[in-house]
């Protein structure tokens, strides 16, 4: 029996609609899709972001356990896009940094501490107080890698004129470069975790040298290498993009009901629904993954074999997890109470970070990890019941299956709160709740992410259609670095086709 009414006669149903008068769309509200979305509203075209599902965009603060709330997403910026901040004006629209000069602090695994100040480049200060006998290596070292960062740091953005890495810097493994330099291990202890965190291969793998020269390239708050921290973390950062593209005329549209790109003669015509229906616009810029931008909107059959084989191609095994805990006491560790409102980082030995990698690969999660954490609360004191504190952390490396039953969560529980009790010695017991995001996937090397990132942006075979997905990015951190080179050829793009090029 139908369940459908039928229409009564003389009334036609209305059958799918072809909607126009848009010159682009962007498909998905990441970070780099409102960068995209908001510098090609900039100049001048018409745009659409369609948002799949609840999105990125739509993040909230939310309370994780009673009293305790958090803000997902990464609260630190490492390397935002300059051109993007100065051009959209996200400043005006809300962006702000609560520190602008992250100091860390880093503990290793013999509990002992090193602070680093907010100016990286001082580190080395303070790697002759903890060992005098590697003060001179360490400082040449690091103004060395400080160099190669200065060299490199158009490669890494992609702009057109660049000085390329040698072949053996891309090749180089970080132990390559770092192992045996200092007789002090804790230092390199140090410099690996700095490199690793959020990255795919271990130290003893090839292509991993560039990590840490691209960790040191970045400008945070006009500092090279420096850290801040943004006021309401990502979510504020995706509220002040939103902000930016909707004073631009942006608009926003929320569906899961897009089936594939209309591709008519090799090039990009918009996106047809589920029911027959279209969305049209000669300009498509996808921040969704590699797969399901190329495989699943364009179709393996329209693609090259290669170009289809390479957007195929399995991700790392392994990522990191963000977690977040609810401290009934807020830690009382001196070194930590002295300055609760920086960065730590928890820096493990050669050995553990070796068992960490072959656990995460094994699709678990090993007894040391390393940590990235900072204590909101210490900023923001809305987010924590008087006496309380909660904490921010990030995991690495841990497997993709880590949280897939009851058992792995409660070892991935485990693993969050004894890296804490590292950190600030003691306070394990104080932890009320402990709650995870979703697993993210590791950066693969740079030198490969380079390789990638060109791949995608040019040589799809479809013309008008540009990416700036996971895929697009370099490193682990969000620069909008990804969505700007997207936003930048799409506009060219627009432009040629106007003039009837």
């Amino acid at each position: 029996m139908s369940l459908t009414k039928p229409a009564p006669k003389g009334v036609l149903r209305p059958g799918p609609t072809i909607e126009g008068g848009l010159d682009a769309i962007v498909l998905g509200d990441s970070p780099d899709g409102l960068a995209a979305a908001g510098l090609m509203a900039r100049g001048g075209l018409s745009v659409m972001v369609i948002e799949r599902g609840p999105g990125a965009g739509a993040r909230e603060r939310r309370e994780f356990a009673p009293g305790f709330f958090c803000d997902d997403g990464d609260p630190i910026a490492a390397a935002l896009d300059a051109g993007v901040i100065e051009t959209l004006d996200l400043y005006r629209h809300g962006l702000a940094f609560a520190r602008r000069r992250l100091e860390t602090l880093v503990r290793f695994s013999d509990r002992a501490a090193l602070i680093v100040s907010g100016d990286p480049s001082l580190a080395s200060e303070a790697a002759a107080a903890m060992s005098a006998a590697d003060a001179d290596a360490f400082r040449e070292f690091l103004e060395r890698t400080f160099d190669d960062a200065r060299r490199f740091g158009p490669w890494f953005s992609g702009s057109d004129r660049v000085v390329a890495p040698s072949a053996d810097d891309l090749s180089a493994s970080l132990d390559q470069r770092r192992a045996g330099r200092f007789a002090d291990a804790r230092l390199e202890d140090y410099l690996r975790a700095e490199a690793l965190l959020g990255a795919s291969g271990r130290p003893t793998e090839p292509y991993g040298w560039l990590a840490l020269p691209h960790r040191l390239a970045g400008d945070a708050a006009g500092l090279q290498g420096g850290l801040a921290a943004i006021e309401g973390g990502e979510r504020a950062l995706i509220a002040a993009l939103r902000r930016a593209c909707q004073s631009l005329g942006v608009a926003f549209r929320q569906t899961d009901r897009i089936a594939s790109a209309v591709v008519e003669w090799d090039r990009v015509e918009g996106l047809a629904l589920d029911d027959g229906g279209q969305i049209r616009a000669p300009v498509v810029v996808s921040a969704q993954g590699a797969q399901e931008s190329f495989l699943g909107l364009v179709s393996r059959a329209r693609l090259d074999i290669e170009f289809a084989n390479a957007a195929a191609q399995p991700g790392p095994r392994l990522g990191s997890v963000r977690a977040h805990l609810a401290l009934g006491r807020a830690p009382d560790d001196e070194i930590v109470t002295a300055r609760p409102d920086r960065r730590f980082l928890l820096a493990p030995s050669a050995a553990e970070t070796h068992q960490a990698w072959r656990a995460a690969r094994d699709g678990g999660v090993g007894e040391a990890l390393i940590v990235e954490a900072m204590i909101p609360s210490a900023i923001d004191s809305s987010l924590a019941p008087a006496g309380g504190a909660t904490v921010s952390m990030l995991l690495h490396p841990v497997g993709l299956g880590a949280a897939d039953d009851a058992a792995s969560v409660k070892a991935l529980e485990r693993a969050a709160m004894t890296s804490f009790d590292r950190i600030a010695p003691g306070a394990a017991i104080d932890i009320d709740a402990v709650d995870f995001e979703t697993i993210v996937p590791a950066a693969p090397p740079i030198a490969i992410a380079v390789e990638r990132r060109r791949l995608f942006a040019e040589l799809s075979g479809v013309d008008g259609l540009f990416f700036c997905g996971p895929e697009a990015r370099l490193g682990a951190r969000v620069s909008l670095s990804a969505g700007r080179r997207a936003a930048e050829r799409a506009l060219s793009y627009a432009r040629e086709k106007r003039s009837g090029r």
